[in-house]
């Protein structure tokens, strides 16, 4: 039995590169992402009966852009479908798939064959050797940490340009990829985002192409706020917070100054992160008029104060901030998605700002109060089991914690197996009592590699 594996990575999908075939390819492919051929087809833009054919083989799949439309549907790395990775703007070569079939013998086995397969991908899983030991996954945190701190540590070098379109569309792949958990595609995508971002900013300029950079430097620091405090996620914020002054979007300012802010909280600054948050929050200058996308901000903005009062110890200023938020949310009633999504952080917050001042009995009741369905993200998702199996750590219920850690790295394993918080986490359960309620704790330990596993 393997270990489990990001979405896209399964024996079918493995069998299926082996075989060389891009049609079964992109089939496994879709079956692994629990599409289905009418999704799929939408999602394309291509007819079911069209899509059909690409699976089976009947219409050979050799076009180089309809296979990198399928690539970006599914968010899986371009290899699998014998794209060489490329900057944007540069046409992909088709040499994957090939190469996979001619470098590996066939007597040399399935498993070597799918390694090769992996390799080809640029990604390695854990699958299990002869004498049943897991072969190591790459660390996903520091896949991020080596990828992002070549781009953010100067002296910034600017990749090809391209059009603010094709900017755009990169930017939003990046995005899917961070709320799917696709973190260490998303090593690969944002980068180059990024320095295509920073080309076009230098050479031409314009509100678009600033809103995009700053965007994407908002991300960055999203996604390493996940790892160990080291510096780079403040370099991250401050440059999307300088290019956002320049986009002009009011919006886009706020997320950035919001970044800046929980680097500021991470650094111990708590109360100096509630003023950023809240004066970003004052110049959103909301009112009875108020677009939906303000409100939301509004609402974020609050969630995001409250977690740094909590992390400074104010109990009762933590819970004014949230509610606030709360009270935000029932104003986007009217807008069903924006709704949910706050609702969703303002109960995460509460579970996170519970345990923070030590009510674990109070956030598993927080967490009980919200269906995971609700929770319109997989990333949103995956924090919430993360906060909910600390507070039952931190309830003395060790193998509670256990179940739902699995449970979330089920759903979401790159979040499982790259933010830090789980790590420290894991590795206070190896030192739990009652193992034998924890049988799979080594291995879970061995994947989301805990800095202490006996």
């Amino acid at each position: 039995m393997t270990t489990t594996r990001g979405i896209w990575r399964t024996e079918a999908v493995a069998d299926a590169v082996v075989a060389g075939a891009p049609g079964p390819i992109v089939r496994a492919l879709r079956e692994a992402n629990r599409l289905t051929l009418k999704r799929m087809a939408e999602l394309c833009g291509y007819s079911i009966s069209a899509l059909s054919r690409m699976e089976t083989g009947r219409q050979p799949l050799r076009d180089v852009d309809t296979l990198r439309r399928i690539v970006d549907v599914l968010g899986v790395p371009p290899a699998l479908l014998g794209l060489a990775e490329r900057r944007l703007g540069e046409t992909p070569i088709s040499t994957a798939v090939t190469r996979v079939g001619d470098s590996t013998a066939a007597d040399k086995g399935d498993a070597m064959r799918r390694r090769a397969f992996l390799a080809a991908a640029g990604l390695t899983v854990a699958w299990p050797s002869q004498a049943g030991a897991a072969v190591t996954s790459p660390d996903p945190a520091a896949v991020l940490a080596d990828r992002l701190g070549d781009v953010l540590l100067g002296p910034v070098t600017p990749g090809e340009p391209a059009s603010p379109a094709s900017l755009s569309t990169a930017l939003r792949a990046a995005q899917q990829d961070f709320l799917a958990c696709r973190y260490l595609v998303l090593a690969q995508r944002l980068p180059e985002v990024i320095s295509a971002g920073e080309a076009i900013v230098r050479r031409h300029g314009g509100l678009a192409a600033h809103a995009i950079l700053a965007q994407a430097y908002i991300l960055a620091s999203r996604v390493l706020t996940k790892l160990d405090a080291s510096g780079l996620e403040w370099v991250a914020a401050d440059r999307a917070s300088h290019v956002a002054d320049v986009a002009g979007d009011p919006l886009i300012s706020a997320e950035a100054q919001r970044m800046v802010a929980s680097s500021a909280r991470r650094a111990g600054h708590h109360g100096r992160a509630q003023e950023l948050t809240l004066a970003a929050a004052e110049r959103l200058a909301i009112g009875a008029a108020s677009p939906p996308a303000h409100l939301a901000m509004y609402g974020l903005l609050h969630c995001s104060a409250a977690y740094a009062a909590a992390r400074a110890g104010d109990r009762e200023r933590a819970a004014d901030l949230l509610d606030d938020a709360s009270a935000t949310a029932e104003r986007l009633a009217s807008d069903p998605a924006r709704y949910r999504a706050l609702v969703a952080n303002v109960v995460s917050h509460r579970v996170s700002t519970s345990y923070l001042l030590g009510d674990a009995g109070t956030a598993l009741h927080h967490a009980a109060s919200l269906p995971l369905s609700f929770v319109p993200t997989v990333e949103r998702q995956a924090r919430l089991l993360v906060d909910t199996a600390l507070a039952a750590a931190q309830w003395d219920q060790p193998a509670h914690a256990y179940r739902v850690l699995l449970e979330a790295e089920r759903r979401a394993p790159g979040e499982v197996h790259t933010r830090s918080t789980v790590r420290a986490l894991v590795t206070n359960l190896m030192e739990a009592r009652n193992q034998a309620a924890m049988p799979g704790l080594p291995r879970l330990a061995q994947r989301v590699h805990a800095t202490r596993v006996s």
